[in-house]
């Protein structure tokens, strides 16, 4: 099985009867990714729970940290072999488009839409896509905005407000699109941001709060000394700073630049042959 989740219950088919069936299925479980791992999560892709027969990873420090935190795989399974999806990222040019997909936040899983409407991270993104002087500064020099937002906000997208200016994702389109023709990326804490990185575009982290779900100082990115852009915590200077980019043509800056070549271990299109070739050395279950 060859997948980007590898959750018991979307793999197995016989899950919720799972004591009755054990041991019928005898795949190989080989884990993709949907996204670099920057964030301890061992206590979901631990071994004792997934038992994954490869661990797909693409970066050097990413590779270290599965070692590192309590995943307790061996390094037959985790391997650095490049995410085979980052062969079809492609820049396109002059697309002049900029970008917000932020992450999400577990604290409003299962949540009413009146608890969210009050939320910090539904006021703070609700306040960025409406911003006037932005809307004005990008309408001028012919920049479309794009509000991409996570799977979960879905269910309360009709929330936002909307203007005649901002794009809203409404039909979800794939994410592939939005990093191949954006010109500038803004997000939180989202991986995505790694994908578009990947082609060496400009990307602003908004740390508006501490709201965030995972433990920030236990992680081994440090998004200040690491980071592919600018931090900013503050409505203000974000908007300063996504003007800034615009007037340079989105041109990403030589500092972050060498962030991006100095992280990624591959910067070739071969990740689904590293990949492909891996999956077939490992010896079928009986």
């Amino acid at each position: 099985i060859i997948t980007s989740h590898p959750d018991n219950g979307i793999i197995y088919p016989f899950w919720g009867g799972y004591p009755y069936f054990a041991g019928l299925l005898k795949s190989n479980t080989i884990f993709l990714q949907h996204g670099i791992t920057k964030d301890d999560v061992s206590g979901w892709l631990n071994k004792a729970d997934m038992n994954l027969s490869l661990f797909v990873t693409s970066a050097n420090q990413e590779y270290e940290s599965i070692f590192k935190y309590s995943y307790n795989y061996d390094e037959n399974t985790v391997q650095l072999l490049g995410f085979p999806r980052y062969d079809y990222l492609k820049s396109k040019k002059n697309a002049k488009q900029i970008v917000i997909m932020p992450s999400w936040r577990k604290d409003l899983n299962q949540k009413s839409k009146e608890y969210i409407k009050e939320s910090e991270f539904f006021k703070t993104f609700n306040s960025l896509i409406n911003n006037e002087k932005l809307i004005k500064i990008a309408s001028q020099k012919g920049y479309e905005i794009i509000f991409k937002p996570h799977p979960n906000v879905y269910r309360f997208i009709d929330l936002f407000d909307k203007n005649e200016y901002v794009k809203i994702d409404y039909e979800k389109e794939r994410y592939q699109k939005f990093f191949n023709n954006g010109s500038l990326m803004i997000t939180d804490y989202s991986s995505v941001a790694f994908d578009f990185a990947y082609l060496h575009k400009p990307i602003l982290y908004y740390h508006y709060s501490k709201d965030y779900h995972f433990d920030l100082e236990n992680s081994y990115f440090d998004y200040e000394t690491m980071g592919f852009g600018e931090v900013v915590d503050c409505e203000e200077k974000l908007v300063d700073l996504i003007i800034e980019y615009m007037e340079n043509n989105c041109k990403i800056k030589e500092e972050y630049d060498r962030r991006i070549n100095e992280f990624f271990h591959f910067n070739d299109k071969n990740n689904s042959k590293r990949v492909y070739d891996k999956i077939k050395e490992i010896k079928l279950k009986d």
